[in-house]
C-alpha cells in the first residue's frame, strides 16, 4: 500500500505544514482584506491568495449553503486557506509516495540505486522548488518592480509651443487589499520623478467598495500641487463598483480636474489647463466607462472646434472601438489613453497573454496600438486585479512626448 510508505516522521511534518501555512495565510489574508492591513501585510496576503487558491472554491461552495460570506469574510477566508493547505499538503504527499515506489524494488531488481535515487529526487525537489517558488516570484517580486515605457507620438497640427510636451500615465493602481498605499505613492513619486508637464490618470483608482475613497484621493496631492499643468483623470469600472460620483468628487477636491464624459483644453500660450478652448492647443477629452458607467462622445466632445487637436482618456480601451469612433464620419481623436487590460498580468513566451478583458483578444493588452483610427496607448498598469500576480508583466508608467 502507498500509504505505508509515509512514515510517521512525514506525516507529522505534512501536517505541521498544513497547520502553520494555513494559521498564517488566513491570519495574512484577513488583515489584508477584513481589517485593511496595509505595508508587506497585502504583498503576503497576495501570496497565501495564490497558494490557497483551489480552496476558494470549496469556500464559495461552502458559501451557497450559507457557510461564510465571499472574500472579505473571515470564515470564507479561513474555510480557503484551511483546503488550500490540505490540497497543497495532500499533493505533495502523493508526490512523495510515488518516488518512494519507484524505489520500492532496489533491493530486488540489480539497478543502479544510486543514479535512480538522484533522478526521482531531484524530480521532486524540483517539482517542490517550482511549487513553491513561482508563486513568490508572481506575488512577491515581478508585481513591486514597476518600468517605464516612453513613446514619441506625432500629433498633427500641434502648436509649436507644446511640441515636446511630456504627459506622464498612471492607472489601475486599485489601491484596496492586494496593493498597499505605500505602493501607489511610490508609483506617484516615480510619474513626478519624470518631470513630466502633465500627469493623466485612467481609472481603477481603487480595487472596489468605498473604504479607500478618501486616502485614493489625497495621495494624488503631491502630483497636482508638483506637476506644472496638475493632474487629469478618469474613473473606471472598479471605480464604479462603489460610488463613482463620491470619488469624483474626493478626487476633485483634491484637486484633479475629472472629466468621466467632460473635456478641458491645453493652452498654447499659457501651457495650463483651461475650460474654454484657446485661440492654439489641444483639446483633452474624457470618455466614461465603457461597461460600467456610460460613454457620451456628445457630450465630451462638444464645443471643440474641428480643426483642434484632441487627445482621450479612456479607461477601457475597447472604447476605440464604439462606432461614433471608428467610422470615417466619427469624432477626430488623435491619440487615446487607456489601461483596464493590466497587459492580461500574465505572458507565457510564444503563447502570449491567455486571458485579456478585452473582446478584441490580445489587440489591447498593452503598448502602443493601432485602432480603427487612431492609435491607443495601453497602459499594463500598476495594480493587479483577478489574481494578484504578475508574470512577464511588471507593472509600468507611461511617459507620452508630443511632437
Amino acid at each position: 500500500m502507498w500509504g505505508m510508505r509515509l512514515s510517521r516522521k512525514a506525516i507529522c511534518v505534512l501536517l505541521m505544514v498544513w497547520v502553520i501555512g494555513a494559521s498564517l495565510g488566513s491570519w495574512f489574508t484577513i488583515d489584508a482584506w477584513v481589517h485593511g492591513g496595509g505595508g508587506v501585510v497585502r504583498p503576503l496576503g497576495n501570496l497565501a491568495w495564490i497558494v490557497s487558491l483551489p480552496g476558494w472554491a470549496t469556500a464559495y461552495i461552502a458559501h451557497l449553503f450559507g457557510i461564510g460570506g465571499g472574500r472579505s469574510d473571515v470564515w470564507s477566508i479561513i474555510i480557503a486557506n484551511v483546503t488550500g493547505w490540505g490540497y497543497l499538503v495532500v499533493g505533495f504527499g502523493l508526490v512523495w509516495m510515488i518516488r518512494n515506489w519507484v524505489h520500492r524494488d532496489e533491493q530486488e531488481v540489480h539497478v543502479d540505486c544510486s543514479r535512480r535515487a538522484f533522478l526521482t529526487n531531484s524530480t521532486v525537489g524540483g517539482v517542490a522548488i517550482c511549487a513553491a517558488g513561482a508563486p513568490g516570484y508572481a506575488t512577491l517580486v515581478e508585481p513591486w518592480s514597476i518600468k517605464v515605457r516612453r513613446y514619441t507620438i506625432p500629433i498633427e497640427g500641434l502648436d509649436a509651443s507644446l511640441k515636446g510636451l511630456r504627459i506622464a500615465q498612471v492607472s489601475d493602481t486599485h489601491l484596496g487589499p492586494r496593493i498597499p498605499e505605500s505602493f501607489v505613492v511610490q508609483a506617484y513619486a516615480m510619474a513626478l520623478d519624470l518631470n513630466p508637464d502633465l500627469i493623466v490618470l485612467t481609472g481603477d483608482h481603487v480595487h472596489d467598495g468605498t473604504r479607500e475613497y478618501q486616502r485614493a484621493a489625497e495621495i494624488c496631492k503631491p502630483m497636482v500641487e508638483r506637476c506644472p499643468m496638475g493632474v487629469i483623470g478618469v474613473l473606471g469600472n472598479h471605480d464604479w463598483w462603489g460610488d463613482g460620483f463620491a470619488l469624483t468628487r474626493m478626487l476633485t477636491d483634491a484637486g484633479v480636474r475629472m472629466i468621466d464624459n467632460d473635456r478641458v483644453w491645453i493652452d498654447a500660450e499659457t501651457r495650463r489647463v483651461v475650460d474654454r478652448e484657446p485661440a492654439q492647443g489641444i483639446a483633452m477629452v474624457g470618455l466614461g466607462d465603457l461597461t460600467d458607467y456610460l460613454v457620451d462622445v456628445e457630450r465630451a466632445f462638444r464645443d471643440i472646434g474641428a480643426e483642434t487637436a484632441r487627445i482621450v482618456l479612456a479607461h477601457n480601451p475597447d472604447t476605440a472601438e464604439i462606432e461614433a469612433l471608428s467610422r470615417s464620419y466619427g469624432q477626430r481623436v488623435d491619440l487615446m489613453i487607456s489601461g483596464h487590460t493590466h497587459g492580461g498580468q500574465v505572458k507565457i513566451p510564444f503563447v502570449g497573454t491567455p486571458v485579456v478583458p478585452s473582446e478584441y483578444g490580445q489587440k489591447y493588452a498593452g503598448g502602443m496600438v493601432d485602432g480603427p483610427r487612431f492609435r491607443v496607448c495601453v497602459s499594463r498598469g500598476i495594480g493587479m486585479s483577478m489574481l494578484p500576480v504578475r508574470v512577464g508583466v511588471p507593472p509600468e508608467i507611461s511617459l507620452i512626448e508630443l511632437v
